[in-house]
Parts: structure tokens; C-alpha cells; sequence
């Protein structure tokens, strides 16, 4: 390899492939297929990771302003997509919990006010119908 591990032309490259797979990462989120989106990311992580050791050791100097407007575009896709399914998630916990119910039902009321409630079961007049 011609490049060091902590040359500018080795950021450069790095932070290409950060940019190259964060557009792979953005398809597959689009996409329906898990196992991709699963694939993109941990290559995704391995990118960060190379691009992380590239940064080390170098002059702050190195560092342009051009690749400096990069890494911050980068930084503000992440973090649009990060929120975004932080909130798939949420809407997908919400529908599960309408699907299937806790496992463990917790009163409605005895809790909030301190009080455990006497009976896990069901109400009385319900119990009670025969």
C-alpha cells in the first residue's frame, strides 16, 4: 500500500467509503429486505471504524474545510436517520403492544395510587358469572 495509515489521501479514501456505504445504508433502509439493511449496517460500523483510525495521528491542519463540510454532511444523514427509526421503532412497539398484549397486565389504578392490587385475576363480577 503506497498510502499510510495517517496521510490525507488515506482520509480521503476513508471518508469516501463512509459516504459511499452511508448511500447503500440510506437503499436499504428504503428497502424491505432485513438481512440487507442488517449486511449495510455492520458495514456501515466498519467504515466509521476505519475512517476513526484514519483521523488518528494526523495534524489537525490536515483536516480541510472541504472534508471537514463532509464528515458534517455525514454526521446530519445520521443523525436524520437515527431519529427516524427511533421513531419507526416506537410506532412499531405500539402496534405490537395492540397484537399481542403484555404478558404480565398491571392494574389500572391500584399502582399509581401505591395500593397492590389484591387479586391478579380477573374482577369478581366476572368471576363470579357461571
Amino acid at each position: 500500500m503506497t498510502a499510510s495509515f495517517s496521510s490525507p489521501a488515506f482520509l480521503d479514501n476513508a471518508l469516501h467509503a463512509v459516504e459511499r456505504q452511508l448511500q447503500e445504508l440510506s437503499a436499504a433502509l428504503l428497502g424491505t429486505d432485513p438481512l440487507v439493511l442488517q449486511a449495510c449496517s455492520e458495514r456501515m460500523r466498519q467504515v466509521s471504524v476505519d475512517f476513526i483510525a484514519a483521523l488518528e495521528g494526523l495534524p489537525v491542519a490536515a483536516v480541510t474545510q472541504g472534508l471537514q463540510q463532509r464528515i458534517q454532511q455525514i454526521h446530519t444523514t445520521l443523525s436524520v436517520q437515527r431519529d427516524s427509526l427511533a421513531r419507526l421503532a416506537a410506532l412499531a412497539d405500539r402496534q405490537a403492544a395492540v397484537l399481542l398484549p403484555p404478558a404480565h397486565p398491571t392494574p389500572t389504578y391500584g399502582v399509581a395510587l401505591g395500593v397492590q392490587a389484591a387479586s391478579t385475576g380477573a374482577a369478581r363480577i366476572y368471576s363470579a358469572a357461571g
